[in-house]
């Protein structure tokens, strides 16, 4: 699997990014890198002699700050690491990004270079959860401030797909968070949802 790593995503510039980039490329002799961003900044954080097969530097010259508006960020930064990260998905140069950076430009990449999933109508956010039964996935976890209730409906989908084929779990169970059980509680969101 090859990844596009935007580099610069976070709040303490490339080196944590980089340093669990290593860390994943150590347990994952399969995975490979693009790792995207200023090249003079993150080159001296690679290891001399790391090969070249696994890990490449695409160079970005801008970043997109962690207060910044995305649709400004991407008019008046267009050569921005994250954007740069969509554009290696678009041509099928990388197999998926991963960025600690913007949210809101993450998402705004997938919308500009068209990248979400057939069918999924708005993009969410999972988190990985423990819990006594073993791990499970939550959606929406701030992609979305106003879902309707096909986005949940779709959330639910995609986080079954996911708990199958990447958490293993066989037979995922999907459920929809409220206030309580008994009928009729909850917003009409919920309550949308639920039906």
């Amino acid at each position: 699997m090859r990844l596009a790593l935007d580099a610069m995503g976070g709040d303490h510039g490339p080196g944590p990014s980089v340093a669990g980039a290593l860390r994943a490329l150590a347990a994952a002799p399969d995975l490979s890198l693009a790792l995207v961003g200023d090249r003079e900044r993150i080159a001296p954080l690679l290891p001399a002699g790391f090969p070249a097969d696994r890990v490449e530097i695409v160079h970005a010259a801008e970043t997109v700050g962690m207060h910044e508006k995305p649709t400004d960020a991407f008019r008046k930064k267009p050569d921005n690491s994250i954007a740069r990260c969509w554009q290696l998905l678009a041509t099928k140069a990388v197999d998926g990004l991963v960025s600690a950076g913007n949210t809101g430009a993450v998402v705004a990449g997938g919308l500009f270079t068209r990248r979400f999933l057939k069918g999924v109508k708005k993009p969410g956010i999972a988190a990985v959860m423990p819990t006594a039964k073993g791990r499970c996935v939550i959606l929406d976890v701030g992609a979305n401030v106003f879902p309707k209730p096909l986005h949940l409906l779709q959330y639910g989908v995609m986080g079954s797909v996911y708990a199958k084929h990447m958490l293993g779990v066989e037979n995922p169970k999907i459920g929809l968070m409220n206030v309580g059980e008994e009928e009729g509680k909850g917003h009409d969101l919920v309550r949308e949802t639920f039906s």
